[in-house]
């Protein structure tokens, strides 16, 4: 049985999450850089709007977050790829939708949603790695 659907989407949600993860680790990268910060404190300062807010505290949580979302990217990137692996010549189907699952349960969860979208194309291709039986051939 061909496996064509679960690899293409497996395949989508690995390369859409690193991109995801790429993006957060440089913005996580910029939010650590002494100017930039610096720009930032300076900005929300001035800004009437964000007089309660502590500058200094949304850099660290921004920052402190991003790697929780790089590491979960990163998570679904092996998960994904191992899949495939296992999708490629239909040797274990059922491993392969369990370990896609696991990876949209992952990524969707602990990045707080910002993978919803490879996280939807694990869930889909694991679905239907698990749902998907082979055709029983009768002989006569």
């Amino acid at each position: 049985m061909k496996r064509t659907a679960e690899i293409t989407l497996s395949i989508i949600g690995v390369v859409i999450s690193a991109f995801v993860g790429g993006a957060v680790a440089l913005i996580g990268a910029l939010f650590k850089n002494e100017s930039f910060q610096e720009q930032i404190k300076n900005e929300m300062e001035n800004d009437p709007d964000l007089g309660a807010v502590d500058p200094s505290s949304v850099l660290n949580a921004v920052g402190n977050g991003s790697w929780w979302i790089v590491i979960a990217s990163l998570v679904g990137i092996i998960l994904g790829i191992l899949a495939a692996v296992y999708l490629k010549g239909n040797k274990k189907p059922k491993l392969a939708g369990i370990l896609l699952i696991i990876a949209a349960v992952i990524s969707v969860i602990m990045t707080v949603g910002v993978n919803w979208l490879p996280g939807i194309l694990f869930l889909i291709a694991g679905i239907l790695s698990l749902a998907r039986k082979p055709k029983k051939v009768i002989e006569e």
